[in-house]
């Protein structure tokens, strides 16, 4: 019995320290000057920069679950093109209710607006 409990402490444990958040949004975060926010960085496999353009929009996040790391991929669209940044962070899988996430190759897409593409990240 103090085994199960245990397991259970701990279950909740993980779980709690859990907590969901978003991309940064483009046109209210350090996004808007072309600075990425902190704990983000520029994804080196971008084909651009951030830079700070009125014009922003929010492309798609991605999580990515297999290869090099795990981690958050967002993709936002200025006028020269798409830019990335990345967050390397542990990230939980999207419950398979959650139709806002698609399974992809190494993770998950989402392309919905900024608010439906949450996920959950755990501290490090």
């Amino acid at each position: 019995m103090i085994k199960a409990y245990g397991f259970l402490s701990l279950a909740l444990l993980i779980t709690t320290n859990t907590y969901a958040t978003i991309c940064p949004d483009p046109n209210t975060s350090s996004l808007q000057w072309g600075e990425v926010p902190a704990p983000w960085q520029r994804d080196p496999f971008s084909a651009n920069n951030p830079q700070g353009e009125s014009s922003a929009q929010f492309v798609r996040a991605n999580i990515m679950m297999a290869g090099v790391g795990r981690g958050v991929v967002c993709t936002y669209k200025i006028s020269v093109g798409n830019y990335s940044i990345w967050w390397p962070v542990l990230v939980k899988r999207p419950a398979a209710v959650d139709y806002n996430w698609i399974a992809a190759l190494n993770g998950y897409v989402c392309t919905n607006s900024l608010a439906e593409c949450s996920f959950s990240v755990a501290p490090l």
